[in-house]
């Protein structure tokens, strides 16, 4: 029998929730929260998928991972790379599971591609994962191809006018979790974890619209399937953050060359500045019919001196467009500001003008500021972007090098991440009444090691919640990690940026 059963929803929050539960939308989940006990999570800094979910599987802030974030900027060496699942540095809590003759079934986690070895089973998943080798066993593989399973979307959501690919995405979420149904009836596993990812893809871009909503009352209805077909099971609900509409975006880069800490080459010339770019040069061309031609003829000089789209330069494009020796920092998206010349005079002024800046509208566009040594803490610290900031509520923080003004309204995302999410507990085990919450996400590991009697490593930064009546919590020394370095696979590069997380 299953003894504890996870299933994380990417993005959610008791916030967003809150208007369809009332509205008797999701009645499962609201009879979870009437049987069960319920708070708030924080996730760790910036709010992110990745390495969230990796610090819910660890138990661990990204300062013991030496992963921030989906990119990755060596200031020294001027490059950009992606992590992968071989880049945290740290073992998961399936491998303290097996090393105690215990097993586990992971499916659709983000940041576990390629797979790890795990016993029972892992079926990779999020944006970073490749339909090729992405299970283990292998085996499993070949028979999820036969069944025409997915791990992405044939044709992903890019903009809010992809109805027609939301709904598909829709379908995409429910074969995840009638798969995770399938693998829960006919495997016996001591843990079993499935993510839900693809819901926070469409609340980003229709926040409470039809397709998020659709999406959410599907989940809803597998959720008591799953509840009613193991209801001796412990079953968690949790997050690796929340998400909440935009008002504004924030052109963190533009920000930084005004204030004279970035500059730039701008060399990409009239076709820039009437507003041409890659993605518009290739829609005038289709529509003319020359593309092939314009592709053939037009120089590389010309078109990597043009932005991927309206936003700018984005990924390692964006680095060519930097004057290094002129600059003293740059930043990636949702908060990270990395500082070129290791200046602590620049760290102090970027932090004392990024806790004063306001917008248009004279708000406030940061609710923390912070040194990375305040955000994190642990052995790779070194290693993080020199600030940390929380972005306030309804601020989307973008990281793209161009022509954008420092503020504007909502873009491409009606909705953005923010730091609560949710957590929920219930089964015939769990005896408390209350928790006393918020709690952090790195107290889930912890807590699911504690729901099977399994013993939690000691270098975890979550405690076991005290779910499970007066059962003494056992500990044991860490395990030790394979580490690997970051890559920088463009497949995944080009997936990211088509959802909107790397620009």
């Amino acid at each position: 029998m299953t003894e504890t059963i996870v299933l994380g929803l990417d993005g959610a929050n008791w916030a967003l929730l809150e208007p369809w539960l009332e509205e008797e939308r999701l009645p499962n989940i609201a009879a979870l929260r009437d049987e069960g006990v319920w708070t708030d999570m924080h996730s760790c800094f910036p709010p992110v998928t990745c390495p969230n979910w990796r610090c819910y599987s660890t138990g661990k802030n990204p300062g013991k991972l030496g992963v921030f974030w989906w990119e990755t900027i060596d200031t020294d060496q001027r490059t950009l790379t992606t992590p992968d699942s071989r880049s945290f540095k740290s073992a998961n809590y399936w491998d303290y599971l097996n090393e105690a003759g215990q097993t586990a079934g992971i499916v659709n986690l983000p940041m576990t591609y390629p797979p790890f070895e795990v016993d029972e089973f892992m079926i990779a998943g999020g944006p970073d994962s490749e339909q090729e080798a992405y299970t283990h066993p292998p085996e499993l593989g070949n028979r999820l191809d036969m069944e025409g399973y997915r791990l992405q979307p044939d044709v992903p959501v890019t903009s809010k006018d992809d109805r027609d690919e939301a709904e598909a995405v829709v379908d995409l979420i429910e074969q995840r979790l009638l798969t995770f149904r399938e693998r829960l009836d006919n495997s016996d596993v001591d843990v079993a974890h499935c993510t839900v990812f693809y819901i926070n893809v469409l609340q980003h871009f229709f926040w409470r619209g039809g397709p998020t909503r659709r999406a959410w009352e599907l989940i809803d209805e597998q959720i008591g399937a799953i509840r009613a077909a193991h209801p001796d099971a412990t079953l968690l609900l949790m997050s690796d953050h929340g998400c909440r509409d935009v008002d504004t975006v924030f052109y963190v880069n533009s920000w930084l060359e005004k204030q004279g800490y970035l500059v730039t080459d701008d060399t990409a010339g009239l076709l820039t500045e009437y507003g041409m770019n890659k993605q518009r040069l290739s829609k005038l061309a289709h529509k003319l019919g020359v593309h092939g031609l314009v592709t053939r003829l037009t120089p590389d000089s010309v078109t990597d001196r043009l932005p991927e789209d309206d936003e700018g330069f984005k990924r390692e494009q964006k680095l060519e467009k930097i004057d290094w020796e002129r600059s003293r920092a740059v930043a990636s998206g949702q908060g990270l500001v990395y500082v070129i010349d290791d200046d602590s005079g620049t760290v102090d002024a970027l932090l004392d003008d990024l806790a004063s800046l306001r917008d248009g509208d004279g708000d406030p566009v940061t609710r923390q500021v912070m040194r990375r040594e305040e955000a994190y803490d642990g052995p790779f610290v070194e290693d993080a972007p020199e600030i940390v900031f929380d972005q306030r509520p309804g601020v989307h923080t973008s990281g793209a090098i161009g022509t954008n003004p420092v503020f504007a309204d909502a873009g491409q995302w009606d909705a953005e991440n923010v730091r609560t999410g949710l957590f929920l507990a219930d089964g015939p085990a769990v005896e408390a009444t209350d928790i006393d919450g918020p709690i952090s996400i790195t107290d889930v590991a912890p807590t699911v090691l504690h729901s099977v009697d399994c013993a939690v490593p000691t270098d975890v930064d979550g405690t076991p919640l005290a779910l499970f009546g007066g059962r003494e919590v056992k500990t044991c020394e860490p395990l030790p990690f394979d580490a690997a370095t970051d890559t920088a696979r463009e497949d995944v590069q080009d997936r990211l940026e088509d959802l909107g997380y790397l620009e």
